[in-house]
């Protein structure tokens, strides 16, 4: 391989590496009030409905960072409350090549 495909990898790879960083999820407005909680604070509380978040884990092949990647599952649950008129979610499974689920709560009043 010549010094110029050798950048060219070079500059690739990193280019990736960037990208498997980067998060692509937006919160919604509203979302920065809902409250990510365990399930025993949610008593009292009254459950909305659940909620599947799905993300890339992987770019290019390249398996992405993966606190970016729960970051994202989290914004996108908490965007669905939001959605849903909730104010807490709950995460009911661990996070999985991308998928998590979360439990919907109304518990403000």
């Amino acid at each position: 391989m010549n010094t110029k495909s050798l950048i060219k990898v070079g500059v690739l790879l990193s280019g990736l590496a960037l990208v498997s960083a980067c998060s692509w999820v937006k919160p919604v407005e509203g979302s920065d009030q809902v409250a990510l909680v365990k399930q025993m604070n949610v008593a009292g509380c009254q459950k909305l409905g659940h909620t599947v978040s799905f993300v890339k884990d992987k770019v290019a092949g390249l398996t992405r960072n993966q606190e970016t990647v729960l970051e994202e599952l989290i914004t996108l649950g908490k965007n669905q409350a939001v959605d849903m008129g909730g104010d807490t979610i709950v995460q009911t499974d661990a996070a999985e090549e991308g998928k998590i689920g979360f439990d919907i709560y109304k518990c403000l009043p």
